[in-house]
């Protein structure tokens, strides 16, 4: 593997160049992508979950199920998608974000003692409005949870995805750039890695030409891989080919 500089001089040097090495593997999805990989900790598609709000006064929450909406606004008169169910579904656990906190069952981890692995831009500490999330996804392997959580938006919004984590009883927040559970993989000692994704090329946010892909363990520095991507055309980065590790 090479070391970080002499990998960034590398891609550039086959951006800037526009010839890509030979035989370079091609996708149109970061999912796909990820679980090329192996050793993800989250296998399938995952689990939609459902959007109910009480009335009067007004609270949403993401959840699994109605129960565990009930638990927590019992005598509230609720809207609820027609989607949702009453029971949880698909082996999952009665998992509810109510933009505060992540409960599972009975127990319940607050965002604000998450351990946040995101860029320092993307640290707000801040709760997040349930009514501002598009849709949330739920996975589920043994006592870990993770939640992909899409916010309502236009331009380049959908490169971008809150990703909650629920792994050996802490809770992190992981890189929001082209982020998603499917993306995490398991690692030695019951840990896991999960990618740090940075552009690269003059164009960076504006009209990248490539993307770095770095594997990190939980303690935000270990780089255990590395991954650089090429987006034949600067606008959609979401078709790109894998030119090196």
């Amino acid at each position: 593997m090479k070391s970080g500089p002499l990998a960034v001089v590398a891609l550039l040097s086959v951006l800037l160049s526009g010839t890509p090495r030979a035989a370079p593997v091609q996708f149109t999805d970061y999912g796909d992508f990820y679980r090329s990989l192996g050793g993800n900790l989250f296998q399938g598609p995952g689990t939609a979950l459902g959007m109910p709000c009480t009335e009067s006064p007004r609270h949403c929450l993401w959840s699994t199920s109605m129960i565990g909406a009930l638990q927590r606004h019992e005598d509230a008169l609720w809207t609820v998608p027609s989607s949702l169910a009453e029971t949880p579904t698909d082996g999952l656990p009665d998992v509810v974000f109510d933009g505060k906190a992540l409960s599972v069952g009975a127990r319940r981890w607050p965002l604000s003692s998450a351990i946040d692995l995101a860029p320092r831009e993307w640290r707000t500490g801040s709760p997040i409005r349930p009514e501002n999330l598009e849709d949330v996804t739920a996975w589920q392997h043994g006592t870990s949870v993770c939640l992909d959580m899409r916010y309502v938006g236009s331009g380049k919004g959908d490169r971008y995805t809150t990703v909650l984590l629920l792994h050996g009883e802490r809770l992190y927040i992981l890189p929001p750039l082209f982020g998603t559970c499917a993306a995490i993989r398991t690692a030695p000692e019951h840990r896991f890695s999960y990618p740090s994704n940075t552009y690269v090329g003059p164009g960076r946010e504006d009209s990248p030409r490539g993307l770095q892909v770095d594997y990190l363990l939980p303690d935000g520095k270990t780089r255990i891989a590395r991954y650089l991507l090429r987006f034949p055309d600067q606008e959609d980065p979401f078709a790109f080919e894998v030119i090196g590790e």
